[in-house]
Parts: structure tokens; C-alpha cells; sequence
């Protein structure tokens, strides 16, 4: 990045913090240390390209009207170099303008970057980790996915521009109760293939995309597993299905050049033992409690709305267990200064439980920033549609 900007800002406060000190020596104002001020850009750049408040933050330590303490600072200063004039306004602002040099020297040092104009190490010798999409492996992605990759994506390059050593992560649900459903969807639409009466699970996922894969694996392996157990069968069509969905998932993101260092798989932390690691953690560090043979986590001690399951009792864990899991790796493991998650507007009340859950954990939780997507209507025509969240298809409202 250009450091004419960074100089210009440097040559503001030298010649205001010089000025001050000359009113000093004339007996002008009193020999007191005095608070830092602000350089800033004016909302309106007819009030000049940078703004100093000095003379108002001075106020009570000079005790002056902050016009007073203007004036006499500018009465002491000679403008040169970058800066062209300076003006008093309103109360005892200054209105910094700059001159043609500051401006001509910009382009000049842009021609001379080319590409790498505007990147910097503000960040350097940090990391960030920025996880976004996500999106359910179990079936296509839709628009509000679309907007997350192109959100999150922007926020990785930023950091990276600013020079931290940034990951791009998306984390793949391929473990669970969206799974267990995955599976059950393609078991009925495959053995519908060779048996009509057999009815579809009321809550099964219902896209065109479970049809396919159903298909697909029949003209592969005919009615073989027809006879099968329900638990091999079910693996063997999820086994077939969920790496075509998550290629699917890798193939629609690079359209729009979106590519990650990593697809964290959430089945990963469930074979590493992270999961019931993190569940011993937590009952190490006091902050949780068994009732009707579940074990909660007292997350109200941190601010959360109420308490959360972490185990059921028929020794589940719920689902926020191995995402702590998820975030304790980022954090600790891999030990990332900083985890960045882009979630939905319906994730809204998430924040609070894994803030929590890191708070117990010993973890400071302001290293994990997530930033909330809103939602957005879509309208052609006249036509307001919405998105479907299994198929991903715009239905008419």
C-alpha cells in the first residue's frame, strides 16, 4: 500500500503537536500533557480532506473555548509539503486541504505498484481463518449460499490485502441427523426403482437431485442391495451420493472463482475422538450439568438466553457439540489468531451459545468473529419468489 497516505496523516499531527508546543513556550498554554486527537475524512470533502479535532479534545485540559485553541495553533503553523491550507470551522475544527502534489504523487505510486496497490502489513505475522458456506452436502446449493461465498470470500481477500496469512475453510455436515435423513431419502427413492408401493418417509428430503442419484446407483448395481441390510444399503447410497454432491458443491463455487484451502469434514472430528474430547472438556471446567439424564451447559453464566443440551440423554450429542469442537480446533489446534464464520440470519441466536461454550473452554471468545447475512427477496416481474432450502429451486410466493 501507498505510505504517502500513512505520511500525509504523520505530517498533520507533527505540525498540529509542534504548533501546540510553540503556544507552550509563548506562555500560550499551560505545560500539561495533552490527550491524543483525531485526524479524520470529512463526511462532506468540501470541508477539506481530513478533519483534526484538537482543539476540541484540548478544550477542558487548556481550559479554552476549542476556537481559541485553534486559532492560536494556527497561528504558529506553516503550511507546506502535502498540505495546501488549513481553515477553522464551526466550533475549533481544522479543515485540512490538501495540495495537487499530494494527489499527483498517489497516481504516480499506483502506476508504480500496479496490482499490489493497496495491499499493506497492518496484519503481518497474523493469522485469520474465514469459514463460509457451508452449505447442507446433502443437496444443491441455492442463491443465499451464492451470497455467502461471495461475502465471504471478499472478507478472506481483505484480511489477505491487509497482510495476515489467511485460510479460506468450508465445513461439510457430513455427520448427523441431516445425513441420517440423506440416507433414509435415497433408500426409499431406490427401492421405489423396483417396488412402487414403497412410501416415501413423511420428512424425507423430496428434490430431483435424490431421483438422480437413485437411478444413477441402480444402473450401476441393479437391485443388489435390495436384499441388503438397511444399514449397508444405506451406506452404500450414501457412499455413492455424498461425493458427487460435494464435487456438485466444489464445481458451482469455482463458477464464480470461489476455491478454499480446505473442506473440513465435520465426520473428521467424530473419528479423531475431538468430540467426545471436547465433551470431557467441558465437564472438566465446571461448567456443566446432568438433569433427566442430559448434560447441559450452564451457557446462561455467559450471556446466553437459557442453557444447552450438549448430550442427550440416550448419549447423542447434539449438534453444537462437535461445532465447539469445530471452533476449539480452529482456535487452540490450529491455533488461529483469529476464525472469521459467515452464517445466516436464521444462525442469529447461535452467537451466544458458542461464545459461550469458548468462554467455558478457557478460549478468549472475542477471537471468533461471525458476521450475520441477511436474507433478501428476490423479485422478476412483479413476482416475488423464495428458496426452497432442500432443492434449491425459486418457487412462486
Amino acid at each position: 500500500m501507498s505510505q504517502i497516505v500513512n505520511k500525509v496523516k504523520q505530517e498533520i499531527k507533527d505540525i498540529i503537536l509542534s504548533a501546540a508546543g510553540k503556544c507552550v513556550a509563548k506562555g500560550e498554554f499551560p505545560v500539561e500533557p495533552l490527550p491524543d486527537f483525531n485526524i479524520e475524512i470529512p463526511g462532506d470533502r468540501t470541508h477539506g480532506d481530513y478533519a483534526v479535532n484538537a482543539a476540541m479534545v484540548w478544550a477542558r485540559a487548556l481550559k479554552k473555548a476549542p476556537r481559541m485553541i485553534a486559532e492560536a495553533i494556527l497561528n504558529e503553523i506553516t503550511v507546506g509539503g502535502y498540505i495546501s491550507r488549513i481553515e477553522i470551522a464551526g466550533p475549533g475544527f481544522m479543515n485540512i486541504y490538501l495540495s495537487d502534489r499530494f494527489y499527483s504523487d498517489i497516481v504516480l505510486d499506483v502506476l508504480k505498484q500496479k496490482e499490489s496497490y493497496g495491499r499493506s502489513n497492518h496484519g503481518e505475522g497474523k493469522s485469520v481463518l474465514v469459514e463460509f458456506v457451508s452449505a447442507n452436502p446433502t443437496g444443491p446449493m441455492h442463491i443465499g449460499n451464492a451470497r455467502g461465498g461471495a461475502l465471504g470470500d471478499s472478507i478472506a481477500a481483505a484480511y489477505d490485502w491487509a497482510g495476515y496469512e489467511v485460510k479460506r475453510e468450508f465445513y461439510v455436515n457430513d455427520a448427523g441427523n441431516q445425513i441420517n435423513k440423506f440416507k433414509i431419502s435415497l433408500e426409499a427413492r431406490y427401492l421405489q426403482l423396483f417396488d412402487d408401493t414403497v412410501e416415501i418417509p413423511e420428512d424425507a428430503y423430496l428434490g430431483d437431485d435424490i431421483i438422480a442419484h437413485a437411478k444413477a446407483f441402480a444402473e450401476i448395481h441393479g437391485d443388489k442391495y435390495v436384499t441388503a441390510s438397511e444399514d449397508e444399503r444405506r451406506d452404500a447410497l450414501c457412499d455413492f451420493a455424498l461425493p458427487k454432491n460435494i464435487q456438485k458443491l466444489k464445481d458451482d463455487l469455482l463458477k464464480y472463482r470461489i476455491t478454499y484451502d480446505r473442506w473440513y469434514l465435520e465426520s473428521d472430528l467424530h473419528s479423531s475422538g475431538a468430540v467426545t474430547e471436547i465433551i470431557e472438556k467441558l465437564k472438566a471446567s465446571g461448567y456443566t450439568y446432568e438433569q433427566e439424564g442430559a448434560l447441559w451447559l450452564k451457557s446462561t453464566e455467559f450471556g446466553d438466553e437459557k442453557d444447552r443440551v450438549l448430550m442427550r440423554a440416550n448419549g447423542v450429542p447434539t449438534y453444537l457439540v462437535p461445532d465447539i469442537a469445530y471452533h476449539y480446533d480452529k482456535l487452540v489446534t490450529r491455533n488461529f489468531d483469529k476464525a472469521i464464520d459467515i452464517l445466516g440470519a436464521d444462525h442469529h441466536g447461535y452467537i451466544a451459545r458458542m461464545m459461550a461454550a469458548l468462554t467455558a473452554l478457557g478460549v478468549d471468545a472475542n477471537r471468533l468473529k461471525i458476521v450475520i447475512m441477511q436474507m433478501v427477496r428476490l423479485v422478476k416481474n412483479g413476482e416475488t419468489y423464495k428458496l426452497s432450502k432442500r432443492s434449491g429451486k425459486a418457487v412462486t410466493l
